[in-house]
């Protein structure tokens, strides 16, 4: 069972709006997480929570503005499966991401995982069912490279400002900027699949492409939930 939730893109600049959807094998861990009193309240989730619900009870319910089906927030594939997946190890990185005002925000981890799969969005048995390329990262020793005046060569806490998928873990009294070694022990890491790219695989590829390691710019959209709209 394969689960797709189409949410807000709370990525995007206040000129532009749009949706983005994550994909789960485990429903209750995502609620667990998205829905958690402490993301809900710091993100002004109420009435998207209510929306969900409705959806999950078997409304047609979409985060945008239409009601087309295939915005529908909940949907889940009965025979969805992951088809293949391969997983990228980084170390002492810098990733260059921008925010949703394409402002630089590069982030530097100590370590990163990062996994790609191929998703086939599968209802019914003998469909071959929508393919999705998706991915999940997990970051350790985290923090934001800081690119204004003359502290160039500092870092700073990296709050993620995107969409809330996203679980943090930081020590208590971290100082505002500082050495990356200060960061250490800051974790960040996706409890949902991240989409990268949908495709409708036929002829010759049918069952899809071989998983290759991200480009940098795949990596940055693969991150893009950490600098958010304005991070």
């Amino acid at each position: 069972m394969i689960y797709k939730i189409t949410l807000f893109d709370a990525n995007c600049p206040s000129c532009t709006s749009g949706t983005a959807s994550f994909f789960t094998e485990d429903i209750a861990e995502f609620e667990h997480n998205y829905f958690s009193d402490e993301n809900v309240e710091s993100n002004q989730l109420e009435a998207q929570k209510q929306r969900y619900f409705r959806s999950k009870a078997g409304e047609i319910v979409t985060d945008y503005y239409s009601d087309a089906p295939e915005l529908n927030i909940f949907q889940y594939a009965e025979y969805g499966t992951i088809e293949k997946r391969k997983t990228f190890h980084y170390k002492d990185k810098i990733f260059e991401l921008h925010n949703g005002y394409l402002i630089p925000c590069p982030i530097y981890a100590a370590e990163a995982i990062v996994e790609l799969a191929q998703i086939a969005f599968k209802k019914n048995p003998d469909e071959e069912g929508e393919k999705y390329l998706v991915a999940r990262y997990s970051l350790r020793g985290v923090c934001c490279k800081y690119t204004f005046g003359s502290n160039k060569d500092k870092f700073e806490d990296c709050t993620p400002y995107g969409n809330p998928i996203i679980k943090t873990c930081y020590p208590e009294d971290l100082p505002y900027k500082g050495e990356k070694e200060i960061y250490s022990d800051c974790k960040l890491s996706t409890f949902a699949w991240v989409e990268l790219y949908q495709n409708c695989f036929k002829g010759d590829h049918v069952n899809g492409y071989e998983i290759e390691e991200p480009t940098e710019e795949q990596l940055a959209w693969i991150m893009r939930d950490i600098p958010g709209e304005a991070g």
